[in-house]
């Protein structure tokens, strides 16, 4: 298989974008020769999340991060 769907919110896309926009660019060197373009990704999910509901994208909660 080398294609599948997976079901993100709005935060989640966000989160995606923001670690992103955070690579290095050795970082997205390396991706680019593993996977392909990081920005040509960015792209096309900001694209999605632009025509998302982004009216509640503030947390109303204290998190910790789950890693």
């Amino acid at each position: 298989m080398t294609e599948t769907q997976v079901s993100l919110n709005v935060h989640e896309v966000g989160v995606i974008l923001s670690a992103l926009q955070l690579l290095e660019n050795v970082d997205e060197n390396r991706i680019a020769r593993e996977y392909g373009s990081a920005p040509a990704l960015y792209s096309k999910l900001q694209n999605v999340w632009l025509q998302m509901d982004r009216s509640e994208t503030g947390l109303r909660y204290e998190t910790e991060p789950s890693f």
